[in-house]
């Protein structure tokens, strides 16, 4: 679950002030299992959360003889958050630029009873060899980020926008987002799985110890445009981040702006000195509830390549949300009688959910967490990538769509109105 904001959102809505800051923690995307204990109270609770009819009238919520067009009910189906998103003023990325950092892959032991071999990722003129890939899992996150621009997955982002000197600036759907790959087994990664979210600041905390990686990369890099750049993470399985097993969460992404108070005393110490965004990628096959994999494996697909859908599902969730909130909702406020700063783009005025989170797992059978998806408007879906490859990816909120009222799109299931 992403952090609770509706409190400061509500303030803002209303014109108040509020004294203190957000409080720069990661906003998480929910394991299936998560969403699962989330789902019924929530949807039960709120009728305007009712998605449009899908083709067979199923919701997973009707009982017989009406769900499944007369047939027995099937298990409950997970539903998107309605309402669209709000702009909040502060930056997006207009000309996204991906660097992926594969963090420890060829330390030993990185993949416990697995044979490996070299693995050679060629993306145009970027290319690196990952020591360990048995499942072709770092090859094919590559392969997604590479072929996602210029699809009309990543185009629905396109829509939203910035204010700056120069009038709105919108999103950009430019074919060529993966800016760089870093295979780091130089610095050890053996210890993040001794790390704890709640740690005191600084090492030790997982948070902390990923954005020190991120904050290497850029060095690595010479990243030089941090506005449009985010660092992505990918930990093998036996040095993933050890809280999104025990907390239900698959993946984040976050804003180490040192500038923000909270954020500066998360992150404080030498190694944290700019202000970026970076995504926390775990092994997504690692990550499982009751011997069951909880993040997307053959989530959309049943055919052998589905083992892999969550990595393309998952990632592409947290770089959309980062496209679009950069700034993870962070808000500073002076006081009651102060201004308040708004590092946040876009996302939800009421439960402050990001345009991935409207549409986390819509469609997913929620008890089995397996595919296919269940058919409604919104739901997961594959595309297919600029080099002709296929990709499943969860829909992103959309604001026109479902004729303006917004609805979840782009996976090749959207609402049948057109455009508002």
């Amino acid at each position: 679950m992403k952090r609770v904001r509706a409190s400061v959102a509500l303030g803002l809505a209303l014109g108040l002030g509020f004294a203190g800051v957000a409080s720069a923690k990661p906003i998480f995307l929910p394991s299936i299992a998560k969403r699962l204990q989330q789902e019924a109270g929530i949807h039960a609770a709120d009728a305007t959360l009712t998605p449009p009819a899908p083709p067979c009238p199923e919701s997973g919520y009707l009982p017989a003889p009406f769900s499944n067009c007369g047939l027995p009910e099937t298990p409950a189906t997970s539903l998107p958050y309605m309402g669209n998103m709000a702009y909040w003023g502060g930056p997006v990325e207009v000309h996204p630029k991906e660097y992926i950092v594969y963090w420890g892959w060829g330390e030993p032991g990185a993949f416990p009873g697995r044979t490996c071999s070299p693995e050679n990722i060629t993306e145009g003129s970027i290319s690196a060899t990952l020591a360990c890939d048995p499942d072709g899992a770092g090859k094919y996150m590559a392969d997604f980020v590479a072929q996602m621009g210029g699809t009309g997955w990543a185009g629905v982002s396109t829509q939203y926008y910035e204010n700056s000197s120069a009038g709105k600036q919108y999103i950009s759907n430019d074919p060529n987002v993966l800016a760089g790959i870093w295979v780091d087994d130089s610095n050890s990664i053996t210890g993040l799985p001794s790390t704890s979210g709640s740690a005191p600041a600084g090492p030790g905390n997982t948070y902390y110890d990923l954005a020190a990686e991120a904050q290497r990369a850029i060095a690595h890099f010479g990243i030089t445009d941090l506005k449009d750049a985010n660092i992505i993470i990918a930990q093998p399985p036996a040095y993933s981040d050890p809280n999104a097993l025990n907390q239900g969460y698959c993946a984040f992404h976050d804003y180490t702006d040192t500038r923000v108070p909270a954020a500066a005393a998360l992150y404080k110490g030498p190694d944290i000195t700019q202000a970026f965004a970076y995504t926390n990628m775990p092994y997504q096959l690692a990550i499982n509830s009751n011997g069951v994999n909880v993040c997307g494996e053959n989530a959309v697909n049943t055919d052998a390549a589905g083992k892999l859908d969550g990595f393309s599902i998952v990632l592409g969730h947290e770089i959309e949300e980062t496209i679009t909130d950069p700034g993870a909702e962070d808000i500073v406020s002076t006081g009651l009688t102060g201004t308040q700063t708004n590092e946040g783009g876009w996302y939800d005025a009421v439960d402050a959910n990001e345009n991935g989170d409207k549409c986390a797992w819509v469609g997913e059978n929620l008890l089995t967490g397996q595919g296919p998806p269940e058919p409604i408007y919104g739901a997961l879906g594959d595309i297919t990538g600029n080099a002709g490859e296929r990709f499943a990816v969860q829909s992103l909120w959309s604001n026109r769509a479902n004729a303006g009222t917004g609805y979840c799109a782009g996976a090749g299931t959207d609402s049948p109105l057109p455009n508002g």
